[in-house]
């Protein structure tokens, strides 16, 4: 998906997604709260099938405001290592999307 960019002309954020599941979504912080991160989950959305998936790192409160808000719901909590770096246990939300 390409890019949205800010009124400086530097990227606001990315997301990157399969059919069914939201990889990534980041928004510069120095841009929050400006409507990056819902332009750049609805275009996600439109152009994925359903259901969708997504993780979400426990305390990461705004993401998890953001999904909700968009219609995704908590469906599974789960704690472990983190991928590729062990050293490090994480707690991660799972959230869907049906609709």
């Amino acid at each position: 998906m390409h890019p949205p960019f800010g009124r400086t002309g530097r990227i606001a954020g990315f997301a990157a997604f399969t059919e069914d599941e939201l990889a990534w979504l980041y928004v510069d912080p120095a841009l929050a709260r400006r409507g990056v991160g819902r332009t750049l989950m609805e275009r996600a959305l439109s152009e994925m099938g359903r259901p969708v998936s997504i993780e979400v790192l426990a305390g990461n409160t705004p993401a998890l405001a953001l999904y909700e808000s968009c219609g995704f719901h908590r469906t599974e909590t789960i704690s472990g290592k983190m991928p590729s770096n062990e050293a490090f246990p994480v707690t991660v939300h799972i959230l869907e999307l049906n609709m």
